[in-house]
């Protein structure tokens, strides 16, 4: 640094001559500060990217006609974590100076606040098709839309058909729904959901029991009693109708015993499919009784010869 204007004085200031001094200091860059920069609310989407705006006029204070530009061109923002939150910080990065002064000047990357608003999260079900059993009560798999990678558990309390009745593309009402997890927090989630799927007939098996008879000359058989088994207990449902025969006319015991043309009835007959409309069974054809009745021949009855007598002579 070059030092000059000294100058000596007093009475013997003429007897002297004056070298200006030399001296060293430092020139420090100038602080510069942006300012007019702000971050947009976004709503959850699992990362810490923030975006910017940048309106900077005028932006800072350097000195009057110095080179100095601000590129914004790999300006990035960032919020402090993933997570929902209100008036949440955001570091800016990449805002940088550039002319032919700027290496005077340095760059205060400024700060930004913005809000990350919880992410809907949509909760969907899948329910599986059953076999009738007397109930509405239905199996659901859950699934959802959230961010890939969260840890979320979603659960439900009941899962519920329309009505117990057999049929197909059946409502089924989820209700009861939450989602837990370390995740959880970020996200509104919908309480109930449906889908749909199908009741299919339970199956039931007939038996049947038949009257022994008195042999008649004919197969024809009477059924005593018909019964189902695999029905839910309380339904309404019976076994009806069909005829039977003897496997042939003759007498025995234990003959097998041949029904066909058996159905269902009742209301919640629709509700099932019968295995077989036949049926076997057994029962006995015991000898009929006969009278047997006879004639006799009618004959002509002979009497003994009378004796005689002779008159004495």
């Amino acid at each position: 640094m070059t030092v000059s204007g000294l100058t000596t004085g007093g009475a013997d200031s003429a007897n002297y001559t004056l070298t200006q001094p030399a001296t060293t200091a430092n020139i420090t860059a100038k602080g510069l500060t942006v300012s007019g920069v702000s971050a947009n609310n976004k709503v959850y989407d699992g990362n810490t990217a923030a975006t910017l705006n940048i309106a900077v006029r005028p932006w800072w204070a350097a000195v009057g006609g110095d080179s100095v530009t601000l590129n914004t061109g790999s300006a990035a923002g960032a919020f402090a974590n993933k997570t929902v939150g209100a008036g949440k910080a955001v570091t800016v990065s990449g805002l940088s100076i550039s002319g032919s002064d700027a290496a005077n000047y340095t760059l205060a990357q400024p700060a930004a606040a913005a809000d990350i608003t919880a992410r809907a999260l949509v909760v969907s079900a899948i329910a599986a098709n059953k076999v009738y059993d007397g109930t509405v009560a239905a199996s659901v798999v859950l699934s959802d839309n959230r961010v890939a990678g969260d840890s979320l558990t979603p659960s439900h309390t009941a899962a519920a058909f329309a009505s117990k009745n057999v049929g197909t593309g059946k409502t089924v009402s989820v209700s009861g729904i939450s989602v837990t997890g370390a995740d959880a927090g970020n996200y509104t989630f919908n309480t109930t959901a449906t889908a749909t799927a199908d009741i299919t007939a339970g199956m039931v098996n007939g038996s049947v029991t038949a009257n022994s008879k008195i042999y008649d000359g004919t197969a024809a058989a009477t059924i005593a009693t018909r019964s189902l088994s695999g029905a839910v207990a309380g339904d309404s449902v019976s076994l009806t109708g069909g005829s039977a025969t003897f496997s042939d006319k003759n007498v025995g015991n234990g003959k097998t015993v041949n029904a066909t043309g058996l159905s269902l009835s009742g209301a919640d007959a629709g509700n099932y499919t019968l295995a077989s409309t036949s049926a076997t069974t057994t029962a006995n054809i015991t000898a009929g009784t006969v009278t047997g009745s006879v004639t006799a021949n009618s004959k002509l009855t002979t009497a003994p010869p009378q004796r005689r007598s002779l008159p004495a002579h």
